[in-house]
């Protein structure tokens, strides 16, 4: 086999080695060989991600970012998006980063001065998306009625 094909090949290789943004992962390799990603081990299952990205710089899903307030406490993140929990893994539920209370539950009608995440990008629609994230074991928002949903009003 000429040598340029080997090479070709170890290049595809590798390049299909690079999982996604919020795809499991027991180390950092398992994300990329290259270290653009990271394996955030502290999530169930391990989540491939970008840690301390700037607004829209992540290579896909949205920039969250963590315990804004005070501001020198902010850690940030690539983390996938979705539009229902369908898109996330078994672990996760797809949420708006406003509704994810500070001990890792979910509440709709979360006043602003406790909220814990946020994207940060400034491109198209990506302020006003969903992420996949593991909250609280219990905690499922895609079983709430309506009417549940409606009671805090």
């Amino acid at each position: 086999m000429p040598r340029a094909t080997i090479l070709l090949l170890g290049c595809l290789a590798v390049a299909g080695c690079k999982n996604r943004i919020g795809d499991s992962c027991s180390n950092s390799t398992d994300c990329s060989v290259t270290g653009e990603r990271q394996c955030d081990l502290a999530q169930p299952g391990g989540y491939c991600t970008v840690f301390a990205c700037d607004p829209d710089t992540c290579p896909e899903g949205a920039c969250v970012e963590w315990r804004f307030i005070p501001s020198r406490t902010a850690e940030t993140w690539c983390m996938k998006t979705c539009n229902n929990s369908g898109d996330c893994r078994v672990e996760y539920s797809c949420v708006f980063p406003n509704e994810i209370t500070m001990s890792g539950g979910f509440d709709p009608m979360l006043p602003s001065d406790e909220r814990v995440a946020r994207i940060i990008d400034l491109e198209g629609n990506q302020a006003d998306a969903k992420i996949c994230v593991a909250l609280t074991p219990g905690v499922d928002p895609d079983a709430l009625t309506q009417s549940e949903l409606d009671a805090g009003l």
